[in-house]
């Protein structure tokens, strides 16, 4: 796991331990009405938890192609020619 995910599995965690002993009665807190934000917390830190799990398969193999499309750059090997956006191969332009 990255750190980020990492992360928003422990905000997760430690807002879902506080929202359940908010909810069991072994925290009394209400005389702090703005505490019981960590009700909605726990869900938003679980669903941005689960998007950055999800998406980091994707990110690694995208990190991995630029590298690759860096190091084929950066070499100067380039035995194919340049294509325009059409598919077709650039010439230079004729000078009449």
């Amino acid at each position: 796991m990255s750190r980020l995910t990492k992360i928003m599995l422990g905000l997760m965690i430690a807002n879902a331990v506080a929202s359940a002993l908010t909810l069991t009665g072994i925290v009394n807190v209400s005389d702090f009405p703005g505490f019981y934000v960590v009700f909605p917390l726990a869900a938003i830190f679980y669903g941005m938890f689960l998007i950055c799990h999800i998406l980091e398969k994707d990110v690694t193999e995208f990190d991995a192609e630029q590298r690759e499309l860096d190091d084929h750059a950066a070499s100067g090997n380039h035995s194919e020619p340049a294509e325009t956006i059409h598919g077709q191969e650039h010439h230079a332009p004729l000078q009449a």
